[in-house]
């Protein structure tokens, strides 16, 4: 795993949020619940869903919401965040995303202005089983979290291996990439949209830099909320 250095922005934001938690019991906080919100709403913004946070948190703690929450925050879970990211690691994700047609890979081609075409639906398979490959490999290793993530989630959105989710599949995966190597959640929310499909175009020349810094900013936005959240209650 490669040294995670912080930028003066974020290593600001670590010192505030420990001195905000010096001799509390982080447990019983709520801040990994507070970031996981966060994140999960900001996904179903990107993906076009009239929501709100509050029928995220319901969802997560198993009342009565919306299809989309209920199904992002199912999906959430449904991948161990330890293991590596595998094509059935997605698949998993877009299954309990609960979707219609939820039956698997797309099955009909697609077109895509502009940017390249993504892979004919034959060629999904293979194509996912290239990433995982190349993501297991001993030279991806010395990426980023945040460099590691632009790298799936570009990839998955070039291929489009689903007819619905693909963005929130692809999201999950950048996540669950970043916070294996030990870096926060990263928090994506709607107004990211116009950057984020800059950040796609360049990713798709082969130029990841952008949906890199984009990343790694989304990361910060985790101990916005988590001192947020601390400030509150009273911290």
């Amino acid at each position: 795993m490669s040294l995670l250095r912080l930028g003066p922005s974020a290593a600001a934001k670590e010192k505030r949020l420990a001195s905000l938690l010096e001799g509390r019991d982080v447990s019983g906080l709520g801040l990994a619940e507070a970031v996981r919100d966060a994140q999960l709403f900001g996904s179903l913004e990107l993906a076009g869903e009239t929501i709100t946070l509050d029928e995220v948190r319901a969802a997560r703690i198993g009342h009565p919401s919306s299809a989309a929450a209920t199904g992002l925050v199912r999906a959430a879970g449904a991948v161990d965040p330890g293991t590596p990211l595998t094509v059935e690691a997605l698949q998993s994700w877009h299954r309990t995303l609960g979707l219609e047609p939820s039956a698997g890979f797309r099955t009909r081609d697609r077109s895509r202005e502009p940017g390249p075409p993504p892979a004919p639906a034959e060629f999904i398979p293979s194509r996912l089983g290239l990433l995982q490959e190349w993501l297991s490999v001993e030279s991806s290793r010395e990426l980023k979290p945040a460099q590691a993530g632009a790298l799936a989630m570009a990839r998955i959105l070039e291929i489009l291996p689903f007819d619905r989710g693909n963005g929130r599949v692809a999201r999950l995966a950048a996540s669950h990439l970043m916070v294996r190597a030990g870096a926060r959640p990263p928090i994506l929310v709607g107004a990211d949209r116009p950057r984020i499909e800059a950040c796609l175009q360049a990713a798709f020349q082969l130029s990841t830099e952008p949906l890199t810094s984009l990343l790694d900013e989304a990361s910060e936005r985790a101990l916005d909320v988590m001192i947020q959240a601390l400030a509150a209650g009273g911290a």
